[in-house]
C-alpha cells in the first residue's frame, strides 16, 4: 500500500462500525483508510457475547451471517431467568451466535473490495484539531509517527471513545460518561461435553452473582458455549473476573466443560452519548454509547449507528460541507432507528440495577411481563400499558404495593425519556437547553431506583 498523508476520511478502529462505515464510504467513491492497533489477519477477533438479533441486518441491508461461514448457530429466543432460576420469561426473536472474528473479516473483505485502506498495527494516539475544527489524528507504529488529515474522521474505536474523549472538554462531542453507566465483564468460550440447545441464549438476573448485570450462557453451537456476566463498573465495583470464578466455573464443571478463551471488556450500557458529532468529525458504535443498556449487545446497534453516519457523511462530502450542521443530521437519523428507543431502555436499566434478588424473584415468578411484552420492551423500548394492568392484581396477590408504585413511575420515566429524544434539536442552537432537560431526567431516575 502507498499510504498517503489526506484522505477524504479516516477511520480510527477496524470493528464492526469502523469497517462496515469504510465499506459504504468506499463504495460511494471516496477515498478512506482505516486506523487499526491489530494486524490485519486479527480484525474481527473482541471478547463479547457474540449474539445479534436479525432485525439489525435487515435495517442495514446487510446479508446476515451464514452458518458455517461468520456464524456458529442461529438463535430463536433469549431466556431471562429468576435468581433462583426456577422461573424465567423468554423475548422471542431470531438472531445469530457469530463467529466474531469470521464476521469482522468478511467486513474487513467488503471494505477492501470496496477500496478502503487499511493501515494495521497502528495506534491512534489523539486527534488533530485546528479552532473548532477535527482535521485528522496522530497515529504510532513501528516506523513511527504520522499525521492522517482528513475530511472527516470517525471514531470507531469502541468503549473508550479514544479520540472523541480528547477533543477540547468544551466542545459538547467530548462528553464522558460516569463510570455506573458502564458495565466490566469477562467471559469464556468453552467447549462442553453436554450437549447445548443453541435455538435458545439464557440469561440469569442475579444481583450477588452479578450486581448491577447480569450473567450469560449463550451455547454457540451443540458443544460450545459462550458464557460470562457482566457488572455495574464504578466505585465498589466487584473484579468481574473474580465473580465469574467464583460462581460460573461451576456451572462449567457441571457442563463438563474445557474454556478455549477467555477476556474480558468494558461495554457502555446506557443511551446515546448526548452529541456525537463535530465538524469534521462523527463517532459510531460503542465510541458513541450505542450498546443496548438491558442486555449490552453492541453489534447490531454500532451497524445501525454506522449505516446512518456514513449515509449523512456521503452527503456532506457530496454537498461539499463536513460542518457541524451538516453532520448533525445523523444524530437525528441514529435516535429515529435506535437511540430514542435505548434512552427508554436506559430508564429500565436504571430501574433494574436497583432491586434485590428479591424483587427479581416476585416480578418474574409473579407472571407480570409476558413473552409478548418482554419482545415488545427489547425491540421496541416500550412498557406496554397491559403490564401496570395486570400488575394491579399481581400486587395485591403477593402484598407488594411498592412494586405497584415502581413499575408505574418506570412507565412514566420511560415515557419521558421518548418524549425528550424525540424532540431531540433540529440543529445545534438547541441543544444546550436540550441537554440540561435530558441530564436532569436521568439524575431523577438515578435518585429514584438507586437510593
Amino acid at each position: 500500500m502507498s499510504l498517503k498523508t489526506s484522505y477524504d476520511i479516516v477511520i480510527s478502529g477496524a470493528g464492526v462500525s469502523g469497517l462496515f462505515f469504510a465499506y459504504h464510504a468506499a463504495k460511494a467513491g471516496f477515498s478512506t483508510i482505516l486506523v487499526e492497533a491489530k494486524s490485519e489477519d486479527r480484525i474481527g477477533e473482541k471478547v463479547c457475547g457474540d449474539a445479534v438479533g436479525e432485525h439489525h441486518f435487515k435495517a442495514v441491508g446487510l446479508e446476515p451471517p451464514r452458518v458455517g461461514l461468520d456464524a456458529t448457530g442461529t438463535i430463536e429466543g433469549v431466556r431471562v431467568f429468576s435468581p433462583s432460576r426456577k422461573y424465567y420469561v423468554t423475548a422471542w426473536g431470531r438472531g445469530y451466535a457469530i463467529n466474531r472474528k469470521a464476521f469482522g473479516q468478511r467486513l474487513l473483505r467488503m471494505a477492501l473490495n470496496a477500496g478502503a485502506e487499511v493501515l494495521a498495527g497502528h495506534q491512534v494516539q489523539k486527534p488533530i484539531f485546528e479552532k473548532e475544527w477535527v482535521k485528522g489524528v496522530l497515529v504510532t507504529g513501528k516506523g513511527g509517527s504520522i499525521e492522517l488529515r482528513a475530511k472527516v474522521v470517525v471514531d470507531a474505536t469502541g468503549a473508550a471513545a479514544a479520540v472523541r474523549t480528547k477533543l477540547p472538554p468544551e466542545w459538547w462531542v467530548s462528553y464522558k460518561a460516569p463510570p455506573e453507566d458502564f458495565n466490566a465483564a469477562y467471559r469464556a468460550i468453552a467447549s462442553v461435553e453436554e450437549e447445548q440447545d443453541p435455538s435458545l441464549a439464557y440469561i440469569v438476573l442475579d444481583a450477588e452473582v452479578a450486581p448491577g448485570g447480569y450473567w450469560w450462557w449463550f451455547p454457540k453451537d451443540k458443544y460450545t458455549v459462550n458464557f460470562g456476566l457482566g457488572v455495574k463498573a464504578g466505585n465498589n465495583a466487584p473484579n468481574p473476573r473474580i465473580m465469574f470464578e467464583k460462581y460460573l466455573l461451576n456451572e462449567l464443571t457441571r457442563a463438563k466443560g474445557r474454556i478455549l478463551h477467555e477476556g474480558g471488556g468494558l461495554v457502555p450500557t446506557r443511551r446515546p452519548a448526548p452529541c456525537i458529532v463535530w465538524n469534521g468529525f462523527v463517532a459510531v458504535g460503542d465510541a458513541a454509547y450505542t450498546a443496548n443498556p438491558l442486555h449490552g449487545g453492541g453489534i447490531g446497534p454500532a451497524l445501525v449507528s454506522s449505516y446512518h453516519a456514513a449515509k449523512v457523511t456521503i452527503t456532506a462530502l457530496e454537498n461539499g460541507g463536513t460542518g457541524l450542521e451538516n453532520l448533525w443530521l445523523y444524530q437525528e437519523a441514529y435516535l429515529d432507528a435506535y437511540g430514542i428507543k435505548q434512552a427508554m431502555l436506559d430508564v429500565a436499566r436504571i430501574y433494574v440495577q436497583g432491586l434485590t434478588n428479591d424483587d427479581l424473584e416476585l416480578i418474574i415468578k409473579s407472571g407480570v411481563i409476558s413473552d409478548d411484552e418482554l419482545s415488545s420492551l427489547g425491540y421496541r423500548g416500550e412498557l406496554a400499558a397491559a403490564v401496570i394492568t395486570k400488575l394491579v392484581g399481581a400486587v395485591k396477590l403477593l402484598r407488594k404495593p411498592s412494586l405497584l408504585s415502581q413499575i408505574t413511575k418506570l412507565k412514566s420515566y420511560m415515557d419521558k425519556a421518548r418524549s425528550i429524544y424525540s424532540d431531540f434539536p433540529q440543529d445545534p442552537k438547541g441543544f444546550e437547553e436540550w441537554f440540561r432537560n435530558e441530564e436532569k431526567l436521568y439524575y431523577l431516575v438515578k435518585e429514584e431506583f438507586w437510593t
